[in-house]
């Protein structure tokens, strides 16, 4: 009765687990060298969930929303008074938001009010004084009202609109971005794919280079998508 006979080559079996210990040391380098990349990629999709989420909103509640829009826009991502940047680092992703100069003319006026995203938000009292003809004339219940006094406005845009866009703006963070949009794609991160997908070949020959390749492809996935 023979004895089966089996020849391992330990050399090879050593490259092996060199190789294989190197990949996932090279997917944690791969991991860390792709963190800015995939802030960068969070961030554009953020700032575009974020539009229109706004706009959105908006449509659904324009007495609350309509201050942050060109007149007769409200909604429109064309009349948005509004903007959205972001910077990405490594760790975090810094967001900053500033409102437009409105251009458009409302229909009981004859100029801009070119501030009015900013004051409407804030309820900056406005005062409008009579100027060349000494009087002021403006439509109130459906009557013409004329009068030589400087009228106060202590609620502009309305009673609704005072901080509504800042409110919004902390819902979508609070509540639809982390619960609706991120939780999910956060959830799909914790299944490493590319780790298995690329570690045969990694521990065949690649090493630390192919983890580091594997590393990267893993955090510029690109599932996250805005309906």
């Amino acid at each position: 009765m023979k004895l089966l006979s089996v020849k391992i080559d330990s050399n090879q079996v050593n490259k092996i687990l060199g190789n294989a210990s190197s990949y996932s040391y090279g997917f944690l380098d791969g991991i860390d060298l792709g963190k800015q990349e995939f802030n960068k990629r969070l961030g554009e999709f953020t700032v575009e969930a974020l539009y229109k989420y706004i706009d959105s909103r908006a449509m659904a509640n324009p007495q609350r929303l309509h201050h942050v829009y060109e007149w007769g826009m409200t909604g429109k991502p064309s009349g948005r008074l509004f903007n959205f940047t972001y910077r990405p680092y490594k760790s975090s992703i810094r967001f900053t938001g500033n409102f437009l100069p409105s251009s458009s003319i409302s229909e009981s006026s004859t100029e801009p009010f070119v501030n009015k995203a900013k004051v409407m938000e804030d309820q900056i009292q406005v005062v409008i004084t009579p100027r060349d003809s000494g009087y002021l004339a403006f439509e109130m219940d459906g009557e013409m009202v004329f009068t030589t006094n400087t009228i106060y406005i202590d609620h502009p845009g309305g009673d609704e609109v005072a901080g509504s866009f800042g409110n919004t703006v902390e819902d979508f963070f609070d509540n639809y971005f982390n619960i609706g949009l991120l939780k999910p794609f956060l959830n799909d991160l914790k299944t490493a794919e590319e780790f298995t997908e690329m570690f045969s070949s990694g521990a065949r020959s690649g090493g630390r280079s192919a983890g580091t390749r594997a590393g990267k492809k893993y955090m510029t996935k690109t599932g996250m998508i805005i309906e």
